[in-house]
């Protein structure tokens, strides 16, 4: 299974995950997520996904704060209920930090469900996203569908999760229209940041990962006013910077061009266009945090692929595999 191949069909496996999600969450008793503090965790693309998510249940005005599952691995008593993220459902951190908090109500996002953190948690969703590749892609818009259809339910307010999934095509046409351009002003980068506020922090995040891992390049994650304040000095035109956001995030993208960086802004703002080394990739507003950082990342993903495939990495596979991260099958 190849990454782009995988990218490619997500509108039509974030379409299948849909149906079996409603299918999960109607046979589930989520009374426990309803009141409290909750903590969203997980390690790698699923911490993302879990800031991500925090930060949409926050808008909407539950306590809710996303939790690096190492930071859980420590018995405590920092949060009324727990929701792990993990597609495959066997990263030993997570895993570990429900059998920590036993005690405490949880309920574990996977992919396949038949895994080590379903069966750690109380309850679980299964989100079936299908085959994926390296980095994830499939894995992680899934864990967003999932995360989005759960706040949902807890907080009472639908989402036309339908109709986001048909925009994810029209996004990844309109991104891949822009990606030859941005390929050629970011080839070469010795250090790629990326930046966002909010759940695009975690959405910044993933992108950061899948740059690291496509194209071996440097990149990490900075909220955008936190930016300003010194992290931004190493910047200039051997660098690159993808931003997220329609606030804040348009006077940096347009300041960081003129400083040489070269830089991808994913917003929903009609009036900024591209320039130089500056490349616009326009996106669908969505109230929903979740729902626009699952269409954010599109274009990140994409990105990554393009980078990879100009330093001949195409598909290539990790060289630093741990044996320690993972649980094995019995």
């Amino acid at each position: 299974m190849s990454y782009r191949s995988t990218i490619a069909r997500q509108p039509q496996q974030l379409a299948s995950s849909l149906a079996a999600i409603e299918a999960e969450l109607e046979k589930l008793d989520l009374a426990p997520l309803r009141e409290g503090v909750l903590g969203i965790t997980g390690i790698g693309a699923s911490y993302e996904a879990a800031v991500v998510t925090a930060g949409e249940l926050q808008r909407r005005g539950r306590r809710a704060t996303a939790w690096h599952a190492v930071d859980l691995m420590e018995p405590g008593n920092p949060v009324d209920a727990i929701v792990a993220l993990s597609s495959g459902g066997r990263s030993v951190e997570p895993v570990t930090a429900l059998r920590k908090h036993a005690g405490v109500f949880s309920i574990a996002v996977t992919s396949e469900g038949d895994n080590p953190l379903a069966e750690a948690a109380r309850i679980s969703i299964c989100f079936q996203s299908g085959a994926d590749a390296t980095p994830s892609s499939t894995g992680y818009t899934g864990t967003l569908l999932a995360t989005g259809m759960l706040s949902d339910a807890l907080c009472g307010k639908s989402t036309d999760w339908r109709q986001l999934t048909k925009l994810a095509g029209q996004v990844l046409a309109e991104s891949a229209a822009k990606m030859e351009r941005a390929g050629a002003i970011f080839r070469q980068r010795r250090a790629i940041d990326c930046v966002g506020a909010v759940s695009a922090l975690g959405t910044a995040g993933e992108a950061g990962l899948l740059i690291r891992e496509a194209a071996r390049i440097p990149a990490g994650a900075t909220n955008t006013l936190h930016y300003l304040h010194g992290p931004m000095e190493p910047m200039d035109s051997t660098t690159g910077v993808l931003i997220f956001g329609d606030g804040r995030e348009l006077k940096l993208a347009q300041d960081m061009a003129e400083i040489g960086c070269a830089v991808l802004l994913v917003t929903t703002n009609t009036e900024i266009a591209d320039k130089d080394n500056l490349t616009v990739v326009r996106v669908p507003a969505f109230e929903n945090r979740i729902a626009r950082a699952l269409l954010d990342i599109l274009p990140a993903q994409l990105l990554a692929a393009e980078l990879s495939d100009a330093a001949g990495l195409t598909d290539t596979k990790f060289r630093y595999r741990q044996t320690d991260t993972k649980i094995n099958k019995a």
